[in-house]
């Protein structure tokens, strides 16, 4: 028994230091777990939100009409909304050391949308509409030369663009599509407005912060490589 008992203490430092590791273990590998399992959820909810927006959008671009635009308005404030509010719980694991494909994925998430507008639903509804206002007045478009009987939409200007080699009537195309955006701007203008607000929900500095985040590398990487 006595030599048992000298084996006690050292019985008893074996089974804590198990239990330690154990439990190190555990804490280690249930965020990355956590994390992956988030990430399955928002890509098979994100997926369903995605096929949607994007028959909606087909839908828009073949038929562009004030009910196609509410649709496409509609499915893609549906996309906004789950996103901005997927991206806000993903923070938690922001700075967690993750496997690079899961930490790859969360970014993805940040910035898989083109622009994201604020967690309020009533922001997030102005957003989507004036992106199908603005797609529809582009796709609208008409460009009426000088001269001509008929105006040009853009389809017909890719063309012309295409087999034109006359300078200044290249030059006059190119001049008078650009009038066709002016009315945009202000529109425009509420856009930036919205998207920078809904990016720095999302940690970015701005809109462009977030665009330059989606190439795998730090936004600063991004821009000295552009500029190299």
């Amino acid at each position: 028994m006595m030599r048992h008992s000298t084996d006690w203490p050292r019985l008893l430092v074996t089974v804590m230091l198990a239990v330690t590791l154990g439990a190190c273990s555990q804490s280690v590998g249930a965020p990355v777990e956590e994390a992956r399992a988030f990430v399955e959820r928002a890509e098979t909810r994100l997926l369903e939100l995605w096929m949607e927006a994007g028959r909606a959008g087909w839908v828009q671009n073949n038929f562009i009409t004030e009910d196609t635009n509410a649709m496409v308005a509609a499915a893609n404030t549906k996309l906004m909304a789950a996103t901005t509010e997927l991206a806000a719980e993903a923070a938690r694991f922001n700075r967690m050391d993750l496997p690079p494909e899961i930490t790859r994925k969360l970014t993805r998430l940040r910035t898989s949308l083109t622009a994201v507008a604020p967690s309020d639903p009533a922001l997030q509804q102005e957003l989507a509409e004036i992106m199908a206002e603005m797609e529809s007045a582009y796709g609208q478009g008409k460009y009426c030369p000088d001269g001509e009987e008929e105006c040009l939409d853009l389809p017909t200007m890719e063309r012309r663009f295409a087999t034109v080699r006359e300078t200044d009537e290249l030059l006059d195309m190119w001049t008078g599509w650009r009038e066709v955006a002016i009315p945009i701007r202000p529109l425009y203008q509420r856009f930036v407005e919205l998207s920078n607000a809904g990016a720095r929900e999302l940690g970015f500095a701005d809109l462009g912060d977030m665009w330059r985040s989606g190439y795998d590398m730090p936004t600063d990487a991004f821009t000295a490589e552009l500029e190299r």
